[in-house]
């Protein structure tokens, strides 16, 4: 088998693995396997991710920054009934949403993993890609106008042009037809873009992939001791009835922590047969690795969870991560910058004293919490305290991580003369990113940079999981890319949320494995949490084609925003 590279695709992550190159092997008949891969060492990949600990709620960027998590409410005093209706909040949409021009009329549907847009009819090349259950618009949105001429036979019979730009091939792996029942069931399926989560994520505890319902029989042969884990189960849901039994439940398997025993009524969904460019070509996922999952479904009294590609898997071996809370802060002239973000574990707030001296106020701010900061600073006895928004208020500097406004821009953005002129500025050491405008900033977030930290002199990053430092562009951007490690390719991150390359292996995307936020996790990405990840996705320039699930960002897709990562 012939495996073809192309470097558009890097990534550097988990250990994360390093998001290396879009892989893609090659059979006699066609591609049949294509993810971002990790390429070398550990650049965009944890080791093995550990179950997440329970989310701690931060203050986002919807929360009064001054208002303390410790403190509670106070009770409301009798009201009319009239005046007892709450208002309702105001929800802020940011990035505010841009155009993605006319939608309507013919589209082409995907119904494989990798439906490639090429430059041009039968070119190798390729603009971009849509996977399985994206569509996209036809130039014009006449499919009439917009063939150009035929292809081959099979899985490319007719070329057509496509909005905004190059050409898809119709055939086995595509059609026109809207109503075709795979393109029904695979649409229901298809990533959700306008999620934080576009798929549902959990933990392998080692399990096998199954390509169609599996019998009995069929279980056995491909699980070892079946007949004792599944007995183990009906003791799991048992247990689980009475209230908070998961000590019981770690005392039938310990490997039961966190997974879901519940049935869930659900009937199993309609199975396709769309050959190996659309259906998985996985036999089994290692612990340690992740599963992105579209749907759960009950069948022959056991549960099981179909995943993004189409493979059937026990649903009794997949620890679902819990979703994080956390994201950034929308900046504005009512919410400037200087901001601290606490990281780690709760940090005491406190009060100056009349003879200059602080003590404990007894409060704290919670574990990823923010506070806006006034610039005023003070020492006693070395150590040094900053005075925040809030009258009265103060934190210790060493317990923060401070998101601040920079003089100027990079060189590489004031050149540009005009456009929005985006760049991101990211601090590795604070673990802070702040998105801006020209000169403007707009939102300010932590992130999770390399263990490593930063780069040692001499050494490759992907040798000691740190971040690159220096100016990069987004590269490409992917809805969502299939993380595989370069040093063991059986262990993968499943279909990581919008990831943005920017240099060789490495890449901004979101982590749906962890909610250490400001801390130093991965394998040299830059990791986001979801919402900020998606945040960041939608607001990064070129902006990613409406149906299009990922891009190589050439020249033609206009500017590019830029990522300056230092100390």
């Amino acid at each position: 088998m012939e495996k073809t590279t192309s470097k558009v695709a890097k990534t550097g992550d988990s250990g994360e693995f390093g998001l290396g190159v879009l892989s893609m092997r090659r059979d006699s008949s066609s591609f049949v396997a294509a993810v971002v891969a990790l390429s070398g060492a550990p650049g965009c990949f944890e080791s093995a991710p550990a179950a997440p600990p329970a989310p701690t709620i931060a203050t986002t960027s919807a929360v009064a920054a001054s208002a303390p998590a410790t403190a509670s409410a106070p009770s409301p005093r009798p009201q009319s009934s009239a005046a007892a209706r709450p208002a309702k909040p105001k929800v802020v949409v940011w990035p505010p949403p841009f155009s993605t021009g006319d939608q309507t009329g013919d589209r082409i549907y995907s119904k494989v993993r990798h439906l490639w847009v090429r430059p041009f009819p039968d070119s190798r090349a390729w603009l971009g890609y849509l996977s399985l259950g994206d569509s996209v618009r036809v130039k014009g949105g006449d499919a009439k106008t917009a063939r150009r001429r035929r292809g081959g036979a099979g899985r490319c019979q007719w070329w057509y042009a496509v909005e905004p730009m190059g050409f898809v091939c119709a055939g086995s792996d595509a059609t026109l037809d809207a109503k075709d029942p795979a393109v029904v069931e695979l649409q229901r399926h298809a990533a959700k873009a306008n999620s934080a989560w576009p798929y549902h994520y959990g933990e392998s505890l080692g399990v096998p992939v199954y390509n169609g319902l599996p019998d009995k029989l069929r279980q056995r042969g491909r699980e070892v001791g079946l007949d004792t884990h599944l007995k183990k189960i009906e003791q799991a849901r048992a247990v689980a009835e009475g209230p908070d039994r998961s000590a019981d439940i770690l005392a039938i398997d310990k490997h039961f922590r966190g997974v879901d025993f519940t049935p869930t009524g659900n009937e199993p969904p309609a199975l396709f047969n769309l050959g190996p460019a659309g259906n998985t070509i996985q036999t089994s996922v290692v612990p340690g690795s992740t599963i992105a999952f579209v749907d759960s479904f009950d069948w022959k009294g056991r549960s099981w969870i179909l995943t993004w590609d189409r493979g059937i898997i026990p649903r009794d071996k997949v620890r679902p991560f819990e979703r994080s809370k956390f994201s950034g802060v929308i900046l504005s002239e009512k919410q400037p910058l200087p901001i601290a973000f606490f990281r780690k574990e709760p940090r005491p707030q406190y009060r100056r004293l009349k003879d200059g001296t602080f003590e404990n106020t007894g409060k704290t701010w919670p574990r990823l919490g923010w506070v806006g900061l006034s610039g005023k600073d003070a020492r006693v006895d070395g150590v040094p305290y900053l005075e925040t928004r809030m009258p009265g208020v103060w934190c210790a500097e060493g317990d923060v991580s401070i998101a601040r406004r920079v003089k100027e821009p990079p060189a590489r953005v004031v050149n540009r003369k005009k456009g929005r002129r985006t760049w991101l500025d990211i601090s590795i050491l604070r673990g802070v990113l702040v998105a801006y405008e020209f000169d403007k900033p707009v939102y300010a977030t932590l992130i999770s940079p390399g263990r490593g930290g930063l780069p040692t002199p001499g050494v490759p990053t992907l040798d000691t999981a740190s971040t690159p430092t220096g100016q990069f562009g987004v590269l490409g951007k992917y809805l969502t890319a299939t993380m595989v490690s370069g040093s063991n390719a059986k262990l993968v991150h499943a279909e990581v949320q919008f990831t943005q390359n920017f240099d060789g292996p490495y890449a901004l995307h979101g982590a749906y494995w962890h909610d250490r936020w400001g801390e130093k996790k991965s394998g040299g990405c830059v990791n986001l949490a979801p919402i900020d990840a998606k945040r960041m996705f939608e607001w990064t320039e070129p902006r990613l084609p409406p149906g299009w699930h990922g891009m190589r960002t050439a020249q033609h897709f206009g500017d590019l925003t830029v990522v300056h990562l230092h100390r």
